[in-house]
Order: C-alpha cells, then sequence, then structure tokens
C-alpha cells in the first residue's frame, strides 16, 4: 500500500513508468513532478501528443519556466489515489468518481481540465438472459466494479426507472468484479453486467453478451420494454435522469492537480494546461484513425471498437477540455448518490477550491489565442452539460 512515507522505488512499482518529458532544459531550476495516468482510457490520447509534439516543454518555455515531469502509467486507479494522497504525485488523470472523494478531503486535489469523458457505459446480459428491462432488474444479480464510475452508471439508471437507488429495496445483488476485464465476458451466476467502453464492444462483437442500455439512455439488442423492442430507442424515464439529455452519468476523465502543487506552482499548472489545450486541438483536428494510432496502443477490442470509443470522446466533440461550470456542478450533484460517496459535496466548499485554479486555467487560455471564445462555453444546444469556464468561477452558480 502506498502510504506517506512510500519510497520513490515503490512509487515506480505501482506504475509502469513513461518517458520523462523535460522542459525548457535551459533554465536552471526545472520544476519536477510526478503525473499518473491511465494508458487504457481515452485520457491516453492527450497524453501520447504532448510527448509526440514536446508540447509541454513548448508551453513551459512561454511561461518563461522548466519543467520535469514523469508520467506514470497506473493499471489500477487505486494506487494512483493512493501516490496522489501521499503526494508522490502531482497531477493525475481521474474519473469523476475519485475526483468527488478528493474534494471532501482536508488534502484534495483540485480538478482543473478534462482529459477525457462521454464514454457510454453499457448495462449488459447474456445472449439468452430473462432480463429485457430494467423492470426485469429486480430479483436479479448484476456484477461490476464496485464503488466504481460504472457501478454509478448502474444506481443513476434505477434512479430514474424507480425513483430511488436502493439495491436492497428492489431485491437487486451487486457482486464486485475483480478486474476491469470482467465486465466484458459472460459470468456464470450473472444476470446482468454494468460495463464499459470499449470491453462492452468485444464482448457484442464475439456475442457473448447483448447490450441492454447504455449511458445516453439508447436501448441495446436486448431491449424489450413499452418502447419497443432492439435498439436505438429512448426509454420514456430516461427524460427524469438527473443529467438528461447529456446522460444518466456525465462522464468525465479530469486532470486533477495536489492543492499545495496548485498554490505553489501556478505557472507549471498553466503550462500543463496549454499543452493539454493543443493536444486536444491537435486531436480535434485529427481522423477517428490517426486518434487511434496515437493513443490506443492500450485499449481492449479490435480497431473497430476503437473507432466507436473515439466518436465518443467528449472533449474531442467539444474541440476543447477546459473545466466548465456544469461540468464541476456534476460533481456536486453526483456526491448525493450515498451508496458511492460517503460526503455530500458543499457547493461554497468546491468553489473556493477550484477557485485556486483559476489564475492558471485564465493564463493558459490566454496563451493558446482563448480558444475557443466564450459563447462556446454557454451554447445551450450542445447536448452536454457546460456553461461558464473555470476562470469565470465568481461568475458561476453551484
Amino acid at each position: 500500500m502506498i502510504t506517506s512515507a512510500m519510497t520513490r522505488r515503490g512509487l515506480l512499482a505501482a506504475g509502469a513508468s513513461l518517458p520523462l518529458l523535460h522542459a525548457s532544459p535551459s533554465l536552471a531550476a526545472a520544476i519536477k513532478a510526478t503525473v499518473g495516468v491511465g494508458l487504457v482510457t481515452e485520457g491516453s490520447i492527450p497524453v501520447a501528443l504532448m510527448q509526440r509534439d514536446d508540447l509541454v516543454a513548448k508551453a513551459a518555455t512561454e511561461l518563461k519556466t522548466a519543467l520535469d515531469l514523469e508520467f506514470l502509467d497506473f493499471q489500477v486507479l487505486l494506487r494512483m489515489v493512493q501516490g496522489i494522497v501521499a503526494g508522490q504525485i502531482q497531477i493525475g488523470m481521474l474519473g469523476s468518481t475519485p475526483t468527488i472523494r478528493m474534494l471532501a478531503t482536508a488534502n484534495p486535489a483540485i480538478p482543473v481540465a478534462l482529459a477525457g469523458g462521454g464514454v457510454n457505459f453499457p448495462l449488459m446480459v447474456a445472449p439468452d438472459s430473462p432480463v429485457h428491462s430494467l423492470q426485469d432488474l429486480p430479483g436479479r444479480t448484476v456484477m461490476t466494479v464496485v464503488g466504481s464510475d460504472l457501478h454509478l452508471v448502474l444506481l443513476l439508471m434505477l434512479r430514474a426507472e424507480f425513483g430511488h437507488d436502493d439495491t436492497k429495496k428492489l431485491g437487486i445483488t451487486v457482486r464486485n468484479a475483480q478486474a476491469i476485464t470482467e465486465v466484458g465476458r459472460r459470468q456464470s451466476g450473472i444476470d446482468a453486467i454494468a460495463g464499459s467502453e470499449p470491453f462492452g464492444y468485444a464482448a457484442e462483437r464475439t456475442g457473448e453478451l447483448v447490450t441492454l442500455l447504455r449511458n445516453d439512455g439508447t436501448t441495446g439488442a436486448a431491449w424489450q420494454g413499452p418502447e419497443g423492442k432492439g435498439a436505438g430507442l429512448k426509454i420514456a424515464s430516461f427524460k427524469g435522469a438527473m443529467f438528461a439529455p447529456e446522460a444518466y452519468y456525465p462522464h468525465r476523465i479530469w486532470w486533477s492537480v495536489r492543492q499545495d502543487f496548485l498554490e505553489q506552482q501556478s505557472d507549471a499548472v498553466a503550462a500543463f494546461l496549454v499543452a493539454n489545450a493543443r493536444a486536444v486541438e491537435t486531436m480535434t483536428q485529427s481522423t477517428v484513425d490517426q486518434v487511434i494510432d496515437i493513443g490506443g496502443a492500450k485499449w481492449s477490442g479490435d480497431r473497430a471498437d476503437h473507432r466507436r470509443f473515439v466518436e465518443h470522446n467528449l472533449p474531442r466533440r467539444r474541440g476543447w477540455a477546459w473545466a466548465t461550470e456544469g461540468d464541476v456542478r456534476s460533481l456536486i450533484q453526483l456526491s448525493v448518490v450515498k451508496t458511492i460517496y460517503e460526503t455530500e459535496l458543499k457547493a461554497a466548499d468546491v468553489k473556493r477550491l477550484v477557485k485556486i485554479a483559476a489564475p492558471a486555467a485564465r493564463k493558459a487560455w490566454e496563451i493558446v489565442g482563448q480558444k475557443p471564445a466564450l459563447p462556446a462555453f454557454i451554447d445551450t444546444n450542445a447536448g452536454d452539460i457546460r456553461g461558464l469556464p473555470l476562470w469565470e468561477v465568481d461568475r458561476w452558480s453551484l
């Protein structure tokens, strides 16, 4: 287990080391930081582009600073979270669930931008399953990664359908998957699997599992309900989902920065945000296949699965990855799901924390040419929850 006394050797053992990125080596006192990443996620794309195009070094030069960043790839998210808590990792790539838990601690990691998002988590069943709709789940057993974003999607589906997410009252047994790969395989004694892309695509392709319902409220081939039969239908209860019309769960992968590092090294964080913004711009301008070639080396499934995965990528769809009022508000709203979160976040506390990142975010946005312009952030027809950007936090209403 990673503790505050964990050695450097222990951290390296927990994650596979990626090549060092050095920024502005001509400046004598380089700021050193470790960045925790997960290359099996779509967050691998900006990381690969930062390295390929030397984006961090270029941004650091523009800010007249020097950075010495080491990227570590973590196969087990918990190890990365432990490393951030211990102060061994300064910047981490985290989903909303660990980010919410972090924000409730005394020394939080603060979300400053997006590294990914938009995964369309599938609820899946075996081809011969008697489960044909959400109404068939009571009395059944569902496998997922307990306490994760996958589990959260399941609970939000139940909330919208039944008015609450108390699985015990519904008679639903939730069984924990020991590894993320298990959600892409048929399991003995399991009636449904609350899984994730791209593992679900591979299971569909082989015929091992069939999709019942997706995170965006659309049905899969296994669906039989009042709305009809088969894929592509919007189910009626989705209209009452907390984050409709985007999704049951507005999936985000965050770049989160330890508060102490953010306060002490604002320009270093600004340089990282510039690099991330430019990486996302390149990703947006690239074809789907080019994106796969850039960042898909560790993704599960085949190339067809990867194409669908990229098409859902939220920063690519937006064309930018700045954190917005709606993105941050979702963290507060999600924290009320007591099955997943022990502590409900308070809007005032979250606003105070993210405000620490506002100067770095504004500086980064200005360096990249104020792209996008402010109207893009408040586009009400975009289909995803957004709002004023982080540097306008004083105008937020959380």
